[in-house]
C-alpha cells in the first residue's frame, strides 16, 4: 500500500461495511485435526490444524478480497493503486480456492445458505417471561395442594357434638 494511505483517516460508511463484517458463519463442521504441509527451498513445514480453522481462513481471505474491491469504488482509486488492490484480491481468492479444494468446502455455497437463513422470518423464541409465569403458576398450584392436604387432615380429625368423627362431603371443599 501507499505510505500516505497509512496516515489518512479512512471514511468507511458503517451501513455499507458492517453487514459484511458482522455476517454469521455456520461452523458446524469443525472436525478432527488435519495436517498442513508447506514446502520452501529451506525445509518442509508441517503443522496440525482442524477443518474449522481452515474454513475460517478461507472465509477471511474471501471477505478481505471482497472488501479490497469495495474500497476501490468507495475511495475512488484509480490507476496503479486500484490495479494493485484488484490483483491482491485475485491472489487472495486463488489462495482461498486452494484451501477450499483441499478441505472440500465451498465459500459461495456457505454464503448462500447464510443469506437464505437470514431471509427467513425470525421467530421470537424468548420464553423468559413465559417461563417465569409458568414457574409462578406451578408454585401456586403446589401451595394450594399442600393447603388442601392440610385441610383434609384437619377435617378428618374433627368430631361432632355427639362424639362422632365427621367428614365433609367432597363437594364442600369447592364451596
Amino acid at each position: 500500500m501507499d505510505e500516505n494511505m497509512n496516515n489518512v483517516r479512512l471514511d468507511l460508511p458503517q451501513e455499507q461495511y458492517e453487514p459484511i463484517l458482522s455476517q454469521a458463519m455456520d461452523l458446524e463442521l469443525i472436525e478432527a485435526e488435519i495436517t498442513v504441509s508447506a514446502f520452501d527451498i529451506h525445509e518442509d513445514h508441517v503443522f496440525k490444524t482442524c477443518y474449522g480453522d481452515v474454513r475460517k481462513i478461507v472465509d477471511a481471505l474471501m471477505d478481505y478480497a471482497r472488501m479490497l474491491e469495495m474500497v476501490c469504488g468507495t475511495w475512488n482509486m484509480q490507476g496503479c493503486q486500484e490495479a494493485m488492490y484488484q490483483i491482491r484480491a485475485q491472489e487472495l481468492r486463488k489462495i482461498a480456492g486452494k484451501f477450499q479444494a483441499g478441505i472440500g468446502y465451498d465459500y459461495d455455497t456457505a454464503m448462500e445458505k447464510c443469506r437464505q437463513k437470514k431471509e427467513k422470518p425470525q421467530r421470537n423464541e424468548d420464553v423468559g417471561g413465559e417461563a417465569l409465569a409458568m414457574g409462578l403458576l406451578k408454585a401456586q398450584q403446589i401451595t394450594e395442594a399442600k393447603a388442601r392436604k392440610a385441610a383434609e387432615k384437619e377435617n378428618r380429625g374433627k368430631t361432632s357434638a355427639s362424639g362422632e368423627v365427621t367428614e365433609d362431603a367432597p363437594w364442600e371443599e369447592d364451596l
